[in-house]
């Protein structure tokens, strides 16, 4: 059975509670085009849980938009819930080409196990 222990063992970087308004397009969970708005839970130098009306399609990519910067990043669905939880799908995404700003926050130093 996986642990949280183990899932921390796996991340590359600390999350980060932070809500940050986004536009998203995509793909539907059932290939169609998606394009709306959402808000982040956390995020993370690599990648952040999103909160979005629509469920994305695993393995898909995506255009993300921060609306505080109107920076602009393309994404890798790693997973959708199944089930919205108060109307809003929640997807684990990560990013093709990271960048330490994109989210507009300094992230803590990546920790190097010896």
């Amino acid at each position: 059975m996986t642990t949280e222990s183990d899932f921390r063992e796996k991340r590359r970087s600390e999350r980060v509670l932070i809500r940050v308004p986004i536009e998203v397009r995509g793909e539907g969970i059932d290939g169609s085009p998606f394009a709306g708005p959402g808000h982040t839970a956390t995020v993370n130098r690599h990648g952040a849980l999103v909160l979005l009306t629509a469920r994305l399609k695993p393995d898909s990519q995506l255009t993300l938009t921060n609306k505080f910067s109107q920076d602009t990043e393309t994404f890798r669905v790693v997973w959708s819930a199944e089930k919205p939880n108060e109307g809003r799908y929640e997807s684990g995404i990560e990013a093709l080409a990271p960048r330490d700003d994109f989210w507009g926050i300094r992230f803590p130093p990546a920790v190097r196990k010896a």
